[in-house]
C-alpha cells in the first residue's frame, strides 16, 4: 500500500521504521472518523502509526496527544509509545497483538462495564498530569463557533439552566479520556483492556468518563447504577445525570462540527442525530428538574 508523501517520508526518515527496507513493510489501514491509523508489519515488528486528521486540528492540542498517550501507557493502560513527532502530531504505539475493539453490545454486558469503568479509576487515581483542561460547554461552544447551525444553538440556549447547575458545585479535576467510546477499548489476548486514543484526553471530573460511558451503554438504568454509584456516590448523582445531558450536546455538537468541515464519515450523521435525540428525551424526563435543583 502506498500512502501520502508525508507519511511514506516517515518509512525512511523515523529509525525504528527505517531499519527496515520500505518495500517489506506491510501496511493496513485501519479504522477511524477523523484520524488515519496504519498498521505496519515486517520482520517481526508490529506497529500502529497513528496519523492525526487535518480537521480535527482545530479544536485539539496534538502537540500534547503523544505524550498523553505514554503518560498513561506507563501506568499500562496503554499500548506503549514508541516513536513520536510531537509537532507534527502523529506516533507509533506497539500493536497489540491478538487485541478486538470492543463493541456496543460489549458495553452491554454488566461484567464488561465494569472492566471499563475500573480502568478508567486507574486512570483518574493515577498521578498522571494531562497539560489541557476544558470543560463541559467551553467544549460545545468551541464546536458550535465552527459550525453554528440555528438546531444546536436552540439546544445549547436551552442547556443554560445545566450549565449554571454543573456551576454551583464543581468536583475535583483529574486525568479523564474524554471520549472512553467501546471501539477506543481493545480486548488483548490475555482478556486485559488497553484504552486508546488519547487526543482528548483532560483534566476534568472524572463524572466525566463514568457519564460517557453510561451514555455508549445499553443496559437498564438500575444495571448502571449499581456499577457507577459507588464510584460516583449517591450524592453526585443528580450531577451525574446533568453531565450526561451535556454530553449528548457535546457529542452533536463535535459530529456537526466535522460534517461543516467536510467529513463524509456516515457515522458522524447517524452519531449526531442519535445524540440530539437522547438530548431531547432527558430534557424531557419528568426527573430532568429535580437534577437541577439537586445537583
Amino acid at each position: 500500500m502506498v500512502l501520502d508523501d508525508d507519511i511514506e517520508d516517515l518509512l525512511t526518515r523515523v529509525p525504528l521504521l527505517a531499519a527496515i527496507d520500505r518495500q517489506r513493510w506491510l501496511v493496513t489501514p485501519l479504522g477511524g472518523i477523523t484520524n488515519r491509523s496504519y498498521r505496519l508489519r515486517s520482520d517481526g515488528r508490529d506497529l500502529v502509526l497513528r496519523w492525526p486528521g487535518a480537521s480535527a486540528s482545530r479544536y485539539l492540542d496534538r502537540a500534547a496527544e503523544a505524550g498523553n498517550a505514554a503518560a498513561v501507557a506507563d501506568l499500562g493502560l496503554a499500548p506503549p509509545v514508541l516513536a513520536a513527532d510531537p509537532g507534527a502530531g502523529w506516533y507509533i504505539t506497539a500493536y497489540a497483538t491478538g487485541s478486538q475493539e470492543l463493541t456496543a453490545g460489549d458495553f452491554a454486558d454488566p461484567v464488561v462495564f465494569a472492566e471499563v469503568a475500573t480502568l478508567l479509576t486507574r486512570l483518574h487515581r493515577s498521578e498522571v498530569r494531562f497539560p489541557f483542561q476544558q470543560g463541559l460547554f467551553q467544549a460545545i461552544d468551541l464546536y458550535l463557533d465552527l459550525a453554528p447551525e440555528p438546531g444546536m444553538l436552540n439546544l445549547r440556549q436551552r442547556l443554560d439552566p445545566v450549565m449554571a447547575a454543573l456551576a454551583r458545585h464543581p468536583g475535583p479535576r483529574v486525568p479523564c479520556h474524554i471520549d472512553p467510546n467501546p471501539a477506543n477499548f481493545l480486548r488483548c489476548a490475555d482478556r486485559s483492556l488497553y484504552l486508546i486514543d488519547w487526543e482528548f484526553a483532560a483534566m476534568e471530573e472524572p463524572i466525566w468518563d463514568f457519564a460517557a460511558i453510561a451514555l455508549e451503554a445499553d443496559m437498564s438504568e438500575a444495571a448502571q447504577r449499581a456499577v457507577l454509584q459507588p464510584l460516583v456516590g449517591v450524592g453526585q448523582w443528580p450531577r451525574f445525570e446533568l453531565y450526561k445531558t451535556a454530553l449528548a450536546l457535546v457529542a452533536a455538537s463535535w459530529c456537526q462540527a466535522e460534517i461543516a468541515a467536510g467529513n463524509t464519515s456516515s457515522d458522524l450523521i447517524a452519531l449526531r442525530d442519535n445524540r440530539v435525540a437522547r438530548l431531547e428525551r432527558r430534557l424531557a424526563d419528568p426527573r430532568h428538574a429535580d437534577w437541577l435543583s439537586d445537583a
